[in-house]
């Protein structure tokens, strides 16, 4: 995957049980995604580059890409 890939999270990341089942779109590449859900996620901003509260680092094994 890389940027711009849509994907779907299909587990909760690091205790956020709100990313489940939430579809969004990969903004930055690290160890792991950071990812804008489409909807508010009660997340962050990804230190500014993405919209508030619908960011979430993701762990790679919890998305599953999407059309």
């Amino acid at each position: 995957m890389i940027v711009n890939t849509k994907v779907k999270a299909v587990l909760p990341c690091d205790g956020k049980k709100s990313v489940q089942f939430e579809d969004g779109i990969i903004i930055y590449i690290g160890v792991r995604a950071l990812v804008q859900f489409n909807s508010h996620v009660c997340g962050h901003d990804g230190n500014g580059i993405g919209k508030p509260r619908h960011c979430w680092m993701m762990d790679w094994d919890k998305l599953e890409e999407r059309g």
